[in-house]
């Protein structure tokens, strides 16, 4: 994805907030006038996955828009819907078809908060659906998935990997992906990651179409869509979507006065509560969340202005400055960073520790690709 006019990331940004918030309907207008460019708006809407709700802002502040700019979101809409209720038939059949053969699974991020925290499932569109699954159920999983008509897609993967290669079957002309997870993400230095006998215990039910199905934990999944957007992603830290944005602010404004904050400290630290302080800076919270992560955490003393950054998913020369000295507020929004104190060990020893493992981990995880050894079996 190329870089963002800063103009058109602040607009994208504050359509991350649920459609409706004061807020942002008063900042909505005086944003959208000085983006610069429809198309590029349009276009980063897409690659964002953000379409959807720029729709919904826009109908509900009554923002006045080009005919053509409209019928380009509206398009977008009807075909994301259109996948949506494919997707909807396929999973639940093979719900069913695991649910028959003994192989349990959680639901992750994307169809759970869509039907979890969104106003309206329609608004959370998603290239693929993620379960996690027990690493021994993985062949049986794989099994039912080509029984139901699911087919290999995209890169093979290591046996070493998180997830199995993805698998995809089209019906209706829309496309349909799974990805079998065995490994809540991918392995990164000081984060723990966790299958899914640690978090079925924790997990919460929901509805999607006529099946009831089990995801995270409210402060499971707050931390999971948090660490998949600026955690994970130590060596490319523009690979971002704003629709994590979304699914960070949707999740934290419906769940604020539900969520176990002691818990979610102590199962995962202070870096998340610091993150949504952050956050602040780029999408104005209601006034009920910013008094209860006050209450939390007291904010950072100086607020420092979100920006785009380069989202380039290939390795460049180029982004080697960004690697190591990361733009201030991404920065921030990494560590949990709201004291000078902490600010100053990460930029010193915490961040420099975390790109030397990381580099090590991608070289180690290449080797066997590069000379041909043992290791590079897809998982089955």
């Amino acid at each position: 994805m190329p870089t963002l006019s800063e103009s058109a990331f602040r607009f994208l940004s504050l359509c991350a907030l649920p459609p409706g918030s004061s807020a942002v309907a008063q900042r909505l207008p005086a944003a959208l006038s000085v983006v610069p460019s429809l198309d590029e708006l349009a276009i980063a809407g897409e690659q964002h996955g953000m379409e959807p709700l720029v729709l919904a802002h826009i109908a509900r502040t009554g923002l006045a828009i080009p005919s053509d700019f409209r019928a380009r979101l509206l398009a977008r809409y009807t075909q994301h819907a259109h996948v949506a209720a494919v997707r909807t038939r396929v999973v639940a059949d093979v719900a069913c078809a695991m649910a028959q053969a003994r192989v349990p699974s959680l639901v992750l991020k994307g169809p759970a908060l869509a039907h979890l925290v969104y106003s309206d499932a329609r608004l959370r569109p998603m290239r693929d659906v993620d379960l996690l699954i027990r690493k021994a159920d993985a062949g049986r999983a794989l099994d039912i998935l080509m029984r139901c008509g699911f087919r290999p897609a995209g890169t093979a993967v290591s046996s070493r990997h998180h997830h199995l290669q993805g698998m995809a079957r089209t019906l209706e002309g829309a496309t349909v992906t799974i990805e079998l997870h065995h490994e809540l993400m991918v392995r990164t230095p000081f984060t723990e990651t966790c299958g899914y006998d640690d978090l079925i215990r924790r997990s919460q039910p929901f509805e999607w179409g006529d099946r009831s199905y089990l995801t995270l934990g409210r402060e499971d999944m707050l931390w999971h869509v948090y660490a998949h957007a600026f955690v994970i992603n130590t060596l490319r830290p523009g690979a971002i979507r704003l629709l994590s944005v979304a699914d960070l602010a949707h999740a934290t404004e419906a769940w604020i006065d539900q969520i176990d904050w002691v818990r979610l400290r102590k199962q995962y630290g202070g870096r998340l509560l610091g993150s949504l302080h952050v956050l602040h800076d780029l999408v104005p919270w209601s006034p009920r969340v910013a008094e209860l992560l006050g209450e939390q955490m007291a904010r950072p003393s100086t607020a420092v202005r979100a920006c785009p950054i380069d989202s380039n998913p290939d390795w460049s020369p180029a982004l080697i400055p960004v690697v190591f000295w990361p733009p201030e507020w991404w920065f921030r929004m990494r560590y949990g960073i709201t004291t000078w104190p902490r600010w100053m060990w990460f930029r010193a020893v915490g961040h420099p520790a975390r790109l030397a493992l990381s580099a090590g981990r991608a070289i180690m995880t290449r080797l066997p690709k590069w000379f041909g050894l043992p290791g590079t079996e897809v998982v089955k």
